[in-house]
């Protein structure tokens, strides 16, 4: 699945996120809540076929095309994301 959303992604997120983790996200127009990440209006989720474990990974495309890595743990319902500290 590449779609574009239209409404926002929320995704549930373990405790706590790092303070740098949020200022950057923030940065790229997430809005960071805790145990939530929202990812903006625009932002792509795409699963990723090359990965296959236990865990589901998406790579997350947000609208200004910052990239990061989520690790989705369906038995949680948890979310882990990695983050790039390069900025385009």
């Amino acid at each position: 699945m590449n779609d574009i959303q239209q409404e926002p992604i929320q995704l549930k997120t373990p405790l706590p996120l790092r303070p740098e983790a949020k200022a950057l996200m923030e940065r790229h127009g997430c809005l960071v809540e805790r145990g939530h990440v929202i990812l903006p209006v625009g932002s792509t989720r795409q699963f990723c076929w090359q990965i296959v474990t236990i865990t589901t990974w998406y790579e997350i495309i947000l609208p200004d095309r910052y990239r990061m890595l989520e690790a989705y743990d369906w038995r949680q319902e948890l979310s882990v994301l990695y983050l790039s500290s390069q900025e385009e």
